[in-house]
């Protein structure tokens, strides 16, 4: 589930876009509940930063059935890391001021270097790869078809992806961890030491 916000070119206001987050969300939830029986393990996690999860476990049979409801806060600052050189060449200002999303102009433009990477051949844009099965589908005449008809297609699949990019932090994670192992390996020198350094007599 992504967060909705006012969106001006289908005249939805932030009240009612949020209205219609919380229904849907509500819905999504009561068909986990039925699918998997309310009698199973609840795990109910709210996050302002990462958003909120619910999600319900069962090991009837022996065999671990899980259903998630994820609620994304819609942000896409970390999915500048995955194509930091691209996002600087393209999409300067969202890098250089740090804004938590695209503008709807630079959704679809990521979206069509999606498209023209997946026509080149190649298979990579620094951290992001496309699998055959994704390839193959923005080669397909279907998404040529649903960017004529649709003027949304391309933001929308733009956001979910740069929101999917954004929730897979596990190179965060490691920038993270590297960066505090070096800070704990670099100790503070001295008042001896530094004294014995310098050349500078008291």
């Amino acid at each position: 589930m992504k967060q909705l916000t006012g969106h001006t070119e289908l005249a939805l206001k932030n009240e009612k876009a949020g209205a219609l987050t919380d229904a849907t969300t509500i819905a999504m939830k009561m068909i986990c509940d039925t699918v998997i029986g309310k009698n199973s393990k609840l795990c109910d996690r709210r996050d302002r930063i990462l958003g909120s999860m619910y999600c319900r476990t069962s090991t009837l049979h022996h065999t671990e059935r899980k259903f998630q409801v994820v609620n994304s806060t819609g942000k896409h600052t970390n999915a500048v890391l995955s194509c930091l050189s691209w996002m600087k060449q393209n999409l300067r200002d969202f890098v250089e001021h740090r804004r938590e999303k695209l503008t709807e102009a630079e959704k679809k433009s990521f979206f069509c270097a999606m498209v023209n990477l997946a026509h080149s051949g190649e298979r990579c844009m620094e951290m992001i790869q496309l699998s055959d099965n994704v390839r193959t589908k923005l080669c397909g005449n279907m998404v040529t078809v649903q960017m004529q008809c649709d003027k949304t297609f391309a933001r929308n699949i733009a956001d979910l992806l740069l929101i999917g990019l954004s929730k897979n932090l596990d190179h965060i994670k490691a920038i993270k961890a590297n960066s505090r192992k070096s800070n704990r390996d670099v100790k503070p020198p001295t008042a001896a030491a530094v004294e014995e350094d310098s050349d500078v007599e008291p």
